[in-house]
């Protein structure tokens, strides 16, 4: 697995339709038509956020692009709290080509990006809808009571 993940990478392969494969079948990112929220750190140091932008021109579907003011770590695990938080973001799916044309038009925001996103999400999610009252089906039934017997492994 590590050398198919060496050569997928040396060849750049998912950002060419069909020169990767998945389990026999050719990739085309462009095919995956969900919506999706891409995450940046502007100081990040093992994957430069221009580099992260790029993929909002390989996925198909509605892009919204975000770029956090924190480093690699940091800008993921930035919560609510952080009074010191900031990010950047524009309209979903207006990503123009280059990275800095998107950086000159983008809006910064006050706060972390988490309740972006939680919008972001709400507006894609179905309503609430009522909880099952037992685990399993017929077919699947449950192996135990929750939370399982593998919480008392140590």
């Amino acid at each position: 697995m590590h050398r198919d993940f060496i050569k997928l990478a040396l060849a750049n392969a998912l950002t060419k339709p069909g020169t990767a494969t998945m389990l026999g079948s050719l990739v085309d990112l462009s095919k995956v038509d969900t919506d999706s929220y891409v995450v940046a750190g502007i100081a990040d140091h093992l994957c430069p956020w221009q580099s992260c932008y790029r993929s909002t021109a390989l996925l198909g579907g509605s892009t919204r692009f975000v770029l956090s003011t924190s480093g690699h770590i940091a800008s993921m695990v930035n919560p609510p709290s952080n009074p010191k938080s900031t990010f950047q973001t524009g309209p979903d799916n207006d990503n123009p080509a280059d990275p800095a044309d998107w950086l000159r038009a983008a809006q910064t925001v006050r706060g972390s990006w988490w309740p972006d996103y939680s919008a972001w999400l709400g507006d894609r999610s179905g309503g609430q809808r009522k909880h099952r009252r037992r685990l399993g089906n017929k077919n699947y039934p449950p192996v135990q009571a929750a939370p399982g017997s593998y919480v008392l492994d140590r």
